[in-house]
């Protein structure tokens, strides 16, 4: 449980369902924010107060030696080279479907371990099948669908789960927790990375950590048009910050030169050398360990780059070195690397893969 109302929900439905359940919270962070906060501290106190509502046990686990360690290290380390990764994607796949499952199951056995399952407030939907294998489906809310998140998680870390709103729209979920008058009820939904603050642009968080290291702005030309603070602040297809030119044009950011620690930028937000209709992308994960059998000679499969994207159709091809090359019917802007490029066969996410880097025209 998270302190939220997806969570809250879930927990309720069991229980009306006939489960003997408990409340589980994962404390993965202990920082405060700016105003001398942590945001965790509140959760806790949400969950326990639902926890006293329905009339279940909860617990705490913390993990925030592990989330530093998986999840917020690495996440530095890809900013500091240059790179935009997504760290609710490692989260997911490194400690709630990791090491928050191994805790919770790993102690369990026999027909103990058989009856025993981990629910969370994930907008997806498992489909098993006769076989025994697991799918992970879109949920039926398409707007708050989160399979994108979940894209790297292995099949048989799914074996033992639940995501009793998976089937649920969000406004059905808001409508149950207030009949069932839960605490959390009416509470914002959080959105960003939790760890952040909701005061703070997340470049003035990441300076915390990432020692900044200023350099030349350049057109594609080598011309100097500015300084920047650091290349970690950026990310490819964003505005500039920067006017130059005899019409003042407001300058985008194409790619980071990273050698040379220079950010080089070209006019206008719509300029074609900002799309491309074909990617690299490495470190492939497919949700049953291997691909689809007609990835060598290319398979057409539903692709988002972005979570909340409108999905679209590409065709996805794996190279003799292991990289993949994701093909798309119509350019795209802002292909960033470092970020997840999910993709499904129509509702089954079928895995994920890390954008290297997006390939010219």
């Amino acid at each position: 449980m998270s302190g939220g109302v997806d969570s809250s929900v879930s927990a309720y439905l069991l229980k009306r369902q006939g489960y003997v359940i408990e409340g589980v919270y994962m404390r993965n962070w202990d920082t405060t924010d700016e105003n001398g906060v942590c945001t965790s501290d509140q959760d806790w106190k949400d969950v326990q107060t639902v926890c006293k509502q329905l009339d279940i046990p909860c617990r705490q686990f913390d993990f925030t030696k592990e989330y530093w360690l998986q999840v917020f290290t690495r996440m530095i380390e890809d900013y500091e080279n240059g790179i935009t990764p997504n760290p609710d994607v490692m989260c997911n796949r490194e400690i709630k479907f990791g090491w928050f499952l191994d805790k919770c199951l790993g102690s369990i056995n026999g027909k103990d371990k058989e009856n025993t399952w981990i629910a969370t407030g994930h907008y997806v939907q498992l489909e098993r099948t006769d076989s025994g294998r697991v799918k992970l489906m879109r949920g039926v809310d398409v707007t708050k669908d989160q399979s994108y998140f979940l894209s790297t998680v292995a099949e048989q870390n799914l074996q033992r789960v639940i995501f009793p709103v998976g089937n649920l729209h969000k406004k059905q979920v808001k409508s149950i927790a207030h009949v069932a008058n839960l605490e959390t009820a009416n509470k914002k939904e959080s959105m960003g990375i939790c760890f952040v603050g909701k005061k703070r642009k997340f470049s003035e968080f990441l300076e915390q950590y990432v020692i900044p290291k200023p350099g030349d702005i350049k057109t594609l030309d080598g011309i100097i048009i500015g300084q920047h603070r650091g290349l970690f602040s950026y990310t490819i297809g964003q505005c500039a910050r920067i006017h130059y030119g005899p019409d003042r044009h407001v300058w985008f950011v194409l790619r980071k030169d990273i050698k040379n620690n220079s950010l080089i930028v070209i006019p206008g937000s719509t300029n074609p050398l900002l799309f491309s209709s074909k990617l690299v992308a490495k470190d492939w994960i497919w949700s049953w360990g291997e691909p689809p059998k007609e990835i060598e000679g290319g398979i057409n499969l539903l692709t988002q780059l972005r979570y909340q994207q409108p999905a679209e159709l590409c065709k996805v091809t794996r190279r003799s070195d292991g990289k993949y090359i994701v093909e798309f019917s119509t350019p795209k802007g802002a292909i960033t690397p470092g970020q997840n490029v999910v993709v499904w066969d129509e509702n089954w996410c079928l895995g994920s893969g890390i954008i290297e880097q997006p390939l010219i025209n």
